[in-house]
């Protein structure tokens, strides 16, 4: 077995059915447990995502807000669903949009916990699953364990291996528009994000809050250009997603199994829900109560829904598309642009569909502004990736001295161009299949974590919605009062207002 062979291989029995089984339910269940807060909130969530401010400590909930859909927006939405498709038929997509929404409470979860064990270090909030994982879990043997595992994977698996889709997906974007060498391209965008990178956390939360909202607003607006371009199409394009989700569509009503695995695995990839991807950035929020803060960077899945379904849709509104049936045929080759049958012929899906369907309504500019929307994805992924494994780094070596940590991080701030570039020249499924790997390592770590946690979220999303019902207009956090501990930081932000709640029952009394 060679080793691309082998490396598809363990990435298969990493995302076979007991993964995806875990998240789905797990998704499921919190969304009980905070009482489908994730999608009756949305009006709360706009409000918590506008307010606030940053701190010499922390930074401000849009700035983070924006930060966790630099890591959800991604090649995922747009490669990510094509793959899905292919594999998976269109119903793919319908199922991709309902488990992005149902994640959005193990999404909450995830980044409220990040919030609540959070530590400071070197001037700035530090959190993620390494924290909780040690601070929350009961057992502190497998906590300190899961912890330090987890961390070594977001320390060198996420800024070395998990790029390489991003790099990948962006030198095809640009070789298949502009006849870019992939080498070129990957050259410039590693200098580029060198350049970011080196800036820490405060430059990186900067620059995705201008790249982010242009982004998806610019992603929209093609979308909506290819859609009334091809008006008459859109009904029976929603009649096929919806037969092939739910096995009555004519050619793909056989692909029920395929459409739900491929559509959640899709989606999980893409969103990062459960991944323990985005509580490092959530922690770096300055906020009085962990659970606001869970719920903006929940409300970022709706992004990467929206960008999800954009990618589908198009594709699949202009017959830009191909599905390989159970045997290995294809049992559809798009007719609406001549490289479906060159992406046939080569078993690849990814970008080039999307271009190709914007190019149906403009005419090779509508590939152009594709490759470089998906660069601003890919590129502020990246950036947030970089932010992962310097909190997973600052994690490892939290007792070593100053300087020797920041030397370390200014390690990962070299190597990581350095492997994007590499990445850039590579093949896309070997590209895609490390990257699920080290996603799906961190999933069963993060997931099983997460499920043990629940009291734990369930007390601090219960005590905010009693704050706000009792008519706290800015609930705060305290920790010994919930009985939660190793959140001493805690005690230190709302010092003043839980020495005046303490005054306040002690006069009650």
């Amino acid at each position: 077995m060679n080793l691309e062979a082998f490396i598809n291989s363990l990435n298969g029995a990493i995302w076979a059915t007991p993964l995806i089984a875990l998240v789905f339910g797990g998704s499921v269940l919190y969304c009980f447990v905070i009482k489908f807060g994730n999608v009756t909130k949305a009006r709360l969530q706009w409000k918590l995502l506008k307010s606030g401010g940053g701190s010499v400590e922390g930074i401000s909930p849009f700035e983070t807000f924006c930060s966790v859909v630099a890591y959800r927006v991604a090649v995922g939405n747009i490669g990510g669903v094509m793959v899905a498709i292919m594999y998976g038929g269109p119903g793919a997509v319908f199922w991709m949009l309902i488990t992005a929404l149902v994640t959005s409470a193990i999404a909450y979860a995830e980044n409220s916990l990040g919030q609540i064990y959070k530590v400071r270090q070197d001037g700035q909030y530090r959190g993620g699953p390494y924290f909780y994982m040690e601070q929350g879990i009961p057992w502190k043997g497998l906590g300190k364990v899961l912890a330090v595992i987890f961390a070594l994977f977001t320390t060198i698996g996420v800024p070395l291996l998990v790029t390489g889709p991003s790099a990948n997906n962006i030198a095809m974007a640009f070789n298949n528009s502009f006849n870019i060498s992939p080498a070129i391209s990957g050259a410039v965008v590693a200098v580029l994000l060198f350049l970011v990178i080196s800036g820490g956390v405060r430059r990186i939360a900067k620059i995705s809050t201008i790249i982010v909202p242009f982004m998806t607003i610019g992603y929209l607006l093609v979308t909506i250009v290819v859609l009334i371009g091809n008006a008459s199409a859109i009904p029976y394009t929603v009649s096929m997603i919806i037969g092939s989700a739910f096995n009555s569509h004519a050619i793909f009503g056989g692909m029920i199994g395929g459409a739900f695995s491929y559509g959640v695995k899709r989606a999980v990839n893409s969103s990062g829900s459960g991944f323990g991807e985005t509580p490092p950035s959530a922690a770096a929020a300055e906020t009085p109560h962990p659970a606001s803060q869970g719920l903006v960077n929940a409300f970022s899945v709706y992004i990467d829904v929206i960008v999800c379904f954009c990618s589908g849709i198009m594709a699949l509104v202009t017959d830009c598309f191909n599905v390989l049936g159970p045997d290995g045929s294809f049992m559809h080759i798009g007719t609406g642009s001549e490289q479906m049958a060159v992406q046939a012929s080569t078993n690849t899906a990814g970008v080039v569909w999307v271009q190709e369907a914007a190019n149906t309504v403009l005419p090779g500019i509508g590939g152009a502004i594709i490759a470089i929307a998906l660069t601003c994805f890919a590129y502020s992924t990246c950036i947030a990736y970089y932010y992962e494994g310097e909190s997973g780094l600052a994690y490892l070596f939290r007792n070593a001295k100053d300087e020797t940590r920041k030397k370390l991080i200014w390690v990962i701030r070299i190597t990581l161009p350095i492997f994007f570039f590499i990445w850039a020249n590579v093949t896309a499924g070997t590209a895609w299949a490390v990257s699920e790997i080290m996603f799906g390592l961190m999933a069963w770590f993060n997931i099983v974590t997460l499920i043990i946690l629940i009291p734990v979220v369930k007390k601090v999303y219960d005590d905010y919605m009693a704050q706000l019902k009792a008519g706290e207009k800015d609930p705060f956090f305290n920790p010994q009062k919930l009985g939660i501990k190793n959140c001493d930081v805690w005690m230190d932000i709302n010092k003043e207002r839980i020495e005046t709640d303490s005054i306040k029952q002690e006069s009650k009394a």
